[in-house]
């Protein structure tokens, strides 16, 4: 048959004859057959692999779009259910009352009945002038404990900012204003706590950080008062959780005020909220500790004794005297200080006041009978005058209500004015009053007058 191999595989028939017959090129052609058959099967491997990767994308994909929706259900979840059950319970009339109520008052504050007791405000207020309006901005931090006390006052408009910083404590005050040196001056005593001389004498609203004794007052005893209670987070959507009792006061022009008061969880006061259609004030109330500020260490200790003289220190007449006036009703120590006669001008070209004494009396002299001193002038000729100081309680120290006089036997040393003086120069008033202040009264005088008119109607 023809293509017959031999039995020893080395011969084939061609129909004719037996040929030498060599098995290598079938041989190589069966081995690259397979080797083609590893080689595709190598490709579906490869093909594979591809598939298995982008099965896994989908996977990983499908694996963040799932997480943002859990996540998103999950703040959903909190925001709506478990951070609401999380708020304290709202609060009744009657409650409210009672809890702001128990809350430290004024007179509590200023006594030095707290340990520590600190208010925050931070006043807004649009205004119109001459047809354009402006904005007034006021932040205050007035702290009080039983033996310090301090108000920083900074109010801004337009592009001006003012404010000062004052600290008092029973050994010293200190103040520092905007733009101009910081001093500080050593007292004696005091007539009574730092809190009630500095909070007394300050133009600082604070009667805003008691506003929630107001409204409860109001509450207490008008039944027609509007009351809500909620819950919110304070004092913004990321503060603590708390619950608000929110009424309104209707004032002149029926411009509504509306206050929210804030307690937390263990019925501790956190603040209020006070808005209308031109305001919004925020008052945040705390009881953290508080120190001495840095300041106040790098404060000038050489001022002059921050001392005003009242009526006013100009003589006009023969025989005048004047009343001593202190920082917050202090005292400062008498080592050194004489009662003068001096010259005050200006001098425009430095832009400063030029004083200069003329006439000085130790102060113990002056206590002690008078000191005399002689003056001639060219029209009226000589003038013997007695320089004395009349030391009111308390005694041997420089305080509200001292006096100064001078008694004199020919004319008024109306060309002079009379003052103290001690190793640092002319006693003289430090101003720590902030300007613009006015219209924040004016809102709590009005506040306050519609509250009571309520409490006089019910």
């Amino acid at each position: 048959m023809v293509g017959e191999i031999s039995p020893d595989g080395n011969f084939i028939w061609n129909g004719t004859e037996w040929l030498p017959h060599n098995n290598t090129p079938q041989e190589q052609n069966v081995f690259q057959l397979t080797t083609d058959v590893q080689e595709q099967e190598i490709g579906w491997e490869a093909v594979s692999e591809k598939l298995d990767e982008g099965s896994k994308g989908k996977m990983i994909a499908m694996s963040i779009v799932g997480l943002l929706v859990l996540t998103a259900l999950s703040w959903a979840l909190y925001a709506f259910v478990i951070d609401a059950m999380l708020f304290p319970d709202d609060l009744e009339r009657d409650e409210f009352i009672k809890m702001a109520n128990d809350e430290p008052t004024m007179d509590d504050v200023t006594s030095g009945e707290v340990d520590y007791w600190t208010c925050d405000i931070d006043f807004k207020m649009t205004q119109e002038e001459d047809g354009e309006s402006f904005t007034i901005r006021g932040d205050y931090s007035i702290y009080a404990s039983e033996d310090t006390a301090r108000v920083k006052s900074e109010m801004s408009a337009l592009f001006t900012k003012l404010g000062n910083d004052i600290w008092m404590d029973e050994n010293q005050i200190a103040w520092d204003i905007i733009d101009d040196e910081a001093g500080r001056v050593a007292i004696e005593s005091i007539s009574a706590s730092p809190a009630s001389e500095l909070f007394a004498n300050s133009d600082a609203p604070i009667e805003f950080c008691f506003l929630h004794q107001l409204v409860a007052t109001s509450l207490e005893n008008d039944a027609s008062q509007p009351f809500s209670s909620e819950g919110e987070r304070f004092p913004d959507e990321d503060g603590i959780r708390a619950v608000k009792i929110v009424t309104e006061q209707v004032i002149e022009d029926d411009d509504a005020f509306t206050i929210s008061v804030y307690f937390d969880d263990d019925g501790n006061l956190l603040g209020t909220k006070m808005t209308n259609s031109s305001s919004e004030v925020l008052v945040e109330i705390g009881s953290d500790s508080f120190s001495k500020p840095s300041w106040v260490k790098n404060a000038n200790a050489d001022m002059p004794l921050p001392v005003s003289i009242e009526p006013s220190s100009e003589i006009w007449s023969a025989n005048h005297s004047s009343s001593v006036a202190t920082l917050f009703n202090t005292s400062y120590s008498m080592d050194g200080a004489k009662v003068v006669l001096y010259t005050s001008e200006y001098d425009y070209e430095n832009d400063m006041d030029v004083t200069e004494i003329a006439f000085e009396v130790d102060i113990d002299t002056a206590i002690n009978g008078g000191g005399l001193i002689q003056a001639t002038d060219e029209w009226y000729g000589d003038n013997n005058c007695t320089i004395s100081y009349t030391d009111n309680a308390p005694l041997e120290e420089i305080s509200s209500g001292d006096v100064l006089s001078i008694s004199c036997d020919n004319y008024a040393m109306n060309d002079y004015e009379i003052g103290i003086a001690n190793g640092n120069g002319i006693a003289q008033e430090v101003d720590l009053q902030v300007p613009w202040i006015s219209p924040m009264f004016t809102i709590m005088a009005l506040l306050g007058a519609a509250l009571i008119v309520s409490r006089r109607d019910f």
